[in-house]
């Protein structure tokens, strides 16, 4: 069995309550296991040798009205294989907490601060979720930029053992669907292809929300019958 490797980053925008969370591994489809949020609730990460359906435990948690450090553990506390487990919440309010189990994969840490949560394992550096998770408190714009400026923080510093394969980002506004739902699944290159793809996403972001909320005010995009 081939062990992948992940980091990752929870945040939320103390101007707009906005939730998000980025995640890049080594294996394919991060994007459809790990990264999890509901709008006004909260942000979940959940990895290492990863069990997607910890993460509507946490939400669930969240949405009940309890803290990030509830959420995990529930999520912790709904599992025989805790040890296995590394989790990361941002609840609404901005309160964070973090959890890494004793058999976490090879090198790993985690950082956890007002507003931001980072974790991961198989590292080349230790310190690469405090440094993620310090970027994105320094940086300017909006939230999934500093998702994106938080993970290349990541890259920067060696990221993992082995090539980086997949990532996806996650953001939630005021609505009930996602503001911006973006991966790469398979790439040697997926933290370059997925700025690419928000360079060309991020503009029309907006606009697609319109199309579901206002769909009279929705502009244009001269696509042929829509002129």
């Amino acid at each position: 069995m081939k062990f992948t490797n992940t980091f990752s980053v929870a945040g939320r925008c103390e101007k707009t309550g906005a939730l998000g969370v980025i995640v890049t591994s080594s294996s394919p489809s991060v994007g459809a296991r790990c990264p999890w949020a509901k709008q006004g609730v909260g942000a979940v990460l959940t990895q290492n040798v990863t069990d997607p359906r910890l993460a509507n435990i946490g939400l669930n948690v969240l949405e009940n009205g309890f803290d990030a450090e509830s959420a995990i553990n529930a999520m912790k506390e709904s599992t025989p294989f805790r040890e296995y487990r590394q989790l990361a919440v941002v609840d609404a309010n901005g309160d964070s907490a973090v959890f890494t189990g004793d058999k976490a994969l090879g090198v790993h840490g985690e950082f956890s601060a007002k507003n931001v949560a980072s974790i991961g394992n198989l590292l080349s550096d230790p310190n690469i979720p405090e440094q993620m998770g310090n970027t994105f408190l320094e940086v300017e714009g909006s939230l999934a930029d500093r998702l994106i400026a938080a993970i290349s923080k990541g890259f920067e510093m060696g990221g993992e053992l082995d090539q980086e394969h997949s990532i996806g980002l996650l953001v939630y506004k005021e609505d009930a669907f996602p503001f911006v739902d973006l991966r790469i699944d398979y790439s040697d290159h997926p933290l370059d292809d997925l700025k690419r793809a928000w360079e060309i996403y991020g503009p029309q972001a907006e606009e697609y929300r319109i199309r579901a909320i206002t769909p009279e005010a929705a502009p244009s995009y001269g696509v042929k019958g829509d002129e």
